[in-house]
């Protein structure tokens, strides 16, 4: 695991792991009853989200929102310097 959130999902029931991604948006759209996310952080389990606990992953989707925004201003002010608007 890395330094950033890492999100498994699972299935409840076996454990098998479904998914693993970075992308809490991926995660949120595979949850449904039968299948859990567990958030990892620095190799350690941060929490455990279920079906009824959905909310709780509506910080990282936030996050991760916000930081493709960044992202994605930062590479529109790089081009706009290589490429003068005519």
């Amino acid at each position: 695991m890395a330094k950033y959130n890492t999100f498994v999902v699972q299935e409840t029931k076996g454990g098998r792991a479904v998914l693993v991604t970075s992308s809490a948006r991926k995660a949120n759209i595979l949850l449904h009853p039968g299948i859990r996310v567990e958030v990892w952080s620095d190799n350690m389990l941060t929490e455990t989200i279920y079906t009824r606990t959905k909310a709780k992953l509506d910080p990282y989707i936030t996050a991760e929102r916000d930081y493709i925004r960044v992202k994605q201003e930062a590479a529109t002010r790089r081009n706009q310097k290589r490429r003068p608007s005519t």
